[in-house]
This record gives structure tokens, C-alpha cells and sequence, in this order.
């Protein structure tokens, strides 16, 4: 689906990716994992195409990408039916199957009967399900997330992470997604890249086992493998 080949990224004198590979064969759902400050958003960045590397090589083939940002970006003056379509036009879809194909996706999204309205009258929790099914609507092969949950509460991140597991239902896509909660790592994804440094090194690359992740003790031997990665002033505050 992708590689990014012996990147190199500086800002300054900053070295953020040095030497940086990273691929994925087929439909997986990655999660990059790590302290703050070593990258992780700069990686999407890149992949997106939103900065270019200082050397090195992307490769992709990704033909529709979506970006789910940590706040949701939606535009204030449209409803959510209007917000949840509006990646629908760049695909010249007649309006028919734009409306058809939201409509199908409201009660996947958990909005059924909020399509009029506005995102002042949606709490924060809603206004990013609108943002994750806007991305959802163009139905991605590459989907990006950065933390997209990091401003929720612990009830309503557990809602959208099993938001996202449904979603995936109902498009398949490959998935890169940036995060500092390890139980949401485990919960969701099915590789974790373990991240550290400046400039930025893979410590740890791990491949979950889907059976096995809603098991407390899987968990636990995760969290185990993850802070051995890590130096303890990273693992304290990541896990």
C-alpha cells in the first residue's frame, strides 16, 4: 500500500527523521506509538503529501486519502448532512448517490436524526463522529487519524473507538493512526509501531493477534514488550 524509503526530515537544525523506513503490504491498521516530539504527526504529514521529505523516497498506491485531524474542522455553516457530503463533490457524484451514501452512513455514525443540524449544536463527541464519517464518506483506501480522540472523555474515546471498529465494517481501508493510549493501540490496530528518539528510530514493530487483544492479560504482556522499548521516563508516562 505504502513505503517511505531512508527519509530524511529537518526543520533547522532539527532532525526529525533520519534513515526513517516504514511500509505496509495490504489492508492493515497501524498505530504509531510513542512520546511526544519524535515525529508521529510529521509521518502523516508525509504520507498525506501535506510536507515533503528533505530526501528519500514515498511510495504509494493510495488513489483516495482521507485526514482525521485532532479537532474536527467542520465547516460551521453547513448541517451535518452538508459536512459529511462535501468530500463527496471532489468525486463528481450526482446528487442522488451523494445523498444515498450519507444517508447510509448517519446511523453508523450513531446520528441518525441529526443530519439538520448545525456543529454548535453538537457536543464534542458528535461533532467528531461528523469528522470521522466525512473521511469515511469518499471511502478511502488510506485513511489517516492524529489523535482524534485525544480530547474526549475515557466513556465517550471507548464509543469512538468502537465507532472506528465499525466503521471499518462498513469500508475496509488501510489505517495510520497516531496515539499515546496503549490500550487503544491494542484495542484497535493490528501492528503498532513503537517509536523514540530524535531524530526518530522504530524500536519496536509488533504484529497483534486479533483474537487475542480484548484480553486483560494480552494487555498486560503488551504493556510489558512496550516498556522495555521505551526508557522509563517514556513507559511512565505513555502507559
Amino acid at each position: 500500500m505504502f513505503a517511505l524509503r531512508d527519509i530524511k526530515l529537518q526543520y533547522g537544525d532539527l532532525e526529525v527523521l533520519e534513515h526513517f523506513n516504514l511500509d505496509c503490504e495490504g489492508q492493515q491498521f497501524i498505530c504509531l506509538f510513542g512520546p511526544s516530539g519524535t515525529g508521529k504527526t510529521s509521518i502523516l504529514n508525509i504520507l498525506a503529501g501535506i510536507i515533503m521529505p528533505c530526501s528519500g523516497q514515498v511510495t504509494s498506491e493510495s488513489r483516495r486519502l482521507a485526514y482525521v485531524f485532532q479537532e474536527p474542522r467542520l465547516l460551521p455553516w453547513l448541517t451535518v448532512v452538508e459536512n459529511l457530503q462535501i468530500g463527496l463533490y471532489s468525486l463528481g457524484l450526482p446528487a442522488r448517490e451523494r445523498r444515498q451514501r450519507v444517508e447510509s452512513l448517519l446511523p453508523v455514525l450513531g446520528l441518525d436524526g441529526f443530519g439538520g443540524y448545525y456543529p454548535e449544536q453538537l457536543s464534542g463527541g458528535m461533532r467528531q463522529r461528523v469528522s470521522i464519517g466525512r473521511a469515511y464518506a469518499i471511502e478511502p483506501d488510506l485513511l489517516l487519524l492524529d489523535e482524534p480522540f485525544s480530547g474526549l472523555d475515557e466513556q465517550i474515546k471507548r464509543d469512538m473507538q468502537e465507532l472506528l471498529l465499525s466503521l471499518g465494517q462498513w469500508h475496509a481501508c488501510t489505517t495510520v493512526m497516531v496515539t499515546h493510549d496503549l490500550g487503544e493501540a491494542v484495542r484497535l490496530s493490528d501492528r503498532i509501531v513503537v517509536l523514540r528518539g530524535r531524530p526518530c528510530q522504530i524500536v519496536t514493530d509488533l504484529y497483534l493477534e486479533p483474537g487475542e487483544r480484548y484480553r486483560a492479560s494480552y494487555v498486560q504482556h503488551m504493556e510489558k514488550i512496550l516498556s522495555a522499548a521505551l526508557n522509563p521516563l517514556e513507559a511512565e508516562a505513555l502507559i
